[in-house]
């Protein structure tokens, strides 16, 4: 069964460098698992509450396991540091 990860993320304007390593590790990672970008928003104002993220991309996964590949794998967890200079704001959430 697939499922949808939710990513809510603001881009650090200021280290656009540590933002391309970034891309250019985990898109490779997505496509060894199957998983696709399938939606990706540009929030443009907050109505209600505090201000959200800058950006909502929803990756689809083949299944649980595949996520689990990815973001639990050594390839992924290594780039703490680099995704921490590349992102202000950085939340990964499943929705079912």
């Amino acid at each position: 069964m697939t499922v949808k990860v939710v990513a809510l993320t603001s881009v650090n304007e200021d280290n656009i460098d540590a933002l391309t390593t970034y891309i250019g590790v985990t898109s490779p990672l997505l496509e060894q698992v199957g998983a696709r970008i399938v939606e990706r928003y540009q929030i443009e104002k907050t109505v209600i509450g505090d201000a959200l993220p800058q950006t909502v991309t929803v990756v689809e996964y083949p299944d649980m396991a595949a996520v689990e590949r990815v973001f639990e794998g050594a390839e992924y967890t290594g780039l703490r540091e680099v995704r921490e200079r590349a992102f202000t704001h950085y939340q990964i959430s499943i929705a079912r």
